[in-house]
């Protein structure tokens, strides 16, 4: 069974959510809750996402060095970032955390809070964005050419304008444009 804890980067209190009873969070705090994670043996930690939280790929990446084997389920929010500069940011992540990399992907959420993102989406296409974010998202990380060229213009189409390959390398990444 794999049991999994929570980097509380919104704040921590006794009610999630809250700042009642809460208490003041930062790196050093982030780090002491991560360390006694691993020390337990927890399989990995979730790292939030949303406008009220820290970024979760930031706080994920300064977490990897003062922890051995604790795994990070890190959120993409499709629509929020491109597939490519997702997918390069989960490569890097992967490769220097030693594989703890595991992804969260949220396609939903408070429709304000999306809003304060800059998503405009509604749900159904919310849900058309992040198949057609996760279709790209696969096939750069297979090292696949994409092509971009759909009927109708969508997130995605507008972020690599005709075809896009990501190289993942221990060396570099590039990114070439046709």
């Amino acid at each position: 069974m794999n049991i999994f804890w929570f980097i509380p980067t919104h704040g921590d209190g006794h009610y999630l959510g809250t700042t009642i009873g809460g208490r003041t969070t930062d790196l050093s705090y982030f780090k002491q809750i991560a360390q006694a994670a691993d020390r337990l043996g927890y399989s990995g930690v979730l790292i939030p996402t949303g406008r009220s939280c820290e970024d979760a790929w930031i706080i994920a990446s300064a977490l990897i060095p003062v922890t051995e084997n604790l795994r990070f389920l890190v959120a993409v929010r499709p629509g929020l970032m491109a597939p490519s500069a997702a997918a390069r940011m989960a490569s890097t992540f992967d490769r220097i955390s030693n594989g703890r990399l595991l992804v969260n992907v949220v396609t939903g959420g408070d429709p304000v809070e999306l809003k304060g993102d800059g998503i405009f989406y509604s749900h159904d296409e919310r849900y058309e964005v992040t198949d057609e974010f996760l279709t790209i998202w696969r096939k750069l990380l297979a090292n696949e050419k994409v092509d971009c060229r759909w009927k109708e213009e969508t997130f995605c189409s507008r972020q690599c304008k005709n075809h896009i390959r990501l190289s993942f390398s221990a060396v570099h990444h590039w990114l070439a444009s046709k």
